[in-house]
């Protein structure tokens, strides 16, 4: 199976209250049924916030349609959780799921992402913006990060060290590598090369999640195609192709382990107030 955990929602659905366009959903729904084509199992629509994180943010996937073979990995009604998201998907089908990314400046940001605020969505990311975010992202200072989502077109303006990232890893915490901007302008894929080999290099491979972050239909690239580009950063077939398939469901295994069980050793089904109830 093959994941793409980085189908972005527009910018403004970072706001509290935000509604999404039926021409806005439209085009979303191209891209999921375009990586289905292509042999992905398993997308994660990407909600990014500014600021802290509250109950508000949700409202954007209210109005979500059904998705053309999809499975949604939301209750429609209720915006509860409904499927296991790392479990198989029928043939033919593929599986949509709900990701927050909040870009954090301050410690403040992090803390918001709560088991009662984040506990709604499939898997949760962070993009730091400075060395001591990164730090926190790392170290488990954040009760719900799944994974942490560095900016690749841009100069971070710090530098991801071993000894830091070593920490996440050790935590069950992947490192998110997109591609989308090594598809853009000549300046924007130098930078990316240069931050995706700074993650390649203080992973040592390990624990890597490729994602699109792709906005059109056109930019989206299969899972072979992307395993390929692992050639550029020195990242053998092997690993980038884990980056893909089961990196990627181990980030899903770890939001739902965080979520979904008691102490992670029993996952006990309950209906999802006194879910929410026993992750608070």
């Amino acid at each position: 199976m093959f994941y793409d955990l980085n189908i972005p929602l527009p910018d403004a659905c970072g706001k509290p209250n935000a509604r999404m366009s039926i021409q806005e959903w439209a085009q979303v729904a191209q891209l999921v049924e375009q990586a289905r084509v292509f042999g992905y199992s398993v997308v994660a629509l990407n909600q990014t916030i500014q600021g802290k994180l509250t109950p508000e943010h949700l409202a954007v996937w209210r109005a979500a349609p059904e998705f053309q073979h999809a499975e949604l990995g939301w209750d429609r009604e209720t915006g509860a959780r409904a499927a296991y998201a790392a479990g198989n998907v029928r043939r033919g089908r593929i599986r949509v799921l709900r990701r927050l990314t909040a870009v954090v400046s301050d410690a403040a940001q992090g803390h918001s992402l709560t088991a009662a605020t984040a506990g709604a969505y499939d898997v949760v990311a962070v993009q730091p913006m400075s060395d001591k975010m990164l730090l926190a992202a790392c170290n488990g200072s954040w009760e719900t990060v799944d994974m942490v989502a560095l900016d690749m077109g841009q100069r971070w303006g710090f530098i991801a060290k071993h000894k830091v990232v070593a920490q996440a890893l050790a935590l069950g915490v992947s490192l998110e590598v997109t591609y989308g901007p090594a598809l853009s302008d000549a300046q924007t894929r130098q930078q990316w090369v240069n931050n995706a080999a700074a993650i390649v290099r203080a992973t040592r491979g390990k624990g890597l999640v490729w994602t699109g972050g792709v906005r059109q239909p056109r930019d989206l690239r299969a899972p072979y195609d992307i395993v390929n580009l692992g050639a550029v950063l020195q990242l053998n077939g092997d690993l980038s192709k884990h980056a893909l398939s089961a990196n990627a469901r181990a980030a899903l295994m770890h939001a739902y382990t965080r979520a979904g069980t008691l102490r992670a050793v029993v996952a006990p089904k309950l209906p999802p107030a006194k879910r929410a109830k026993l992750a608070a």
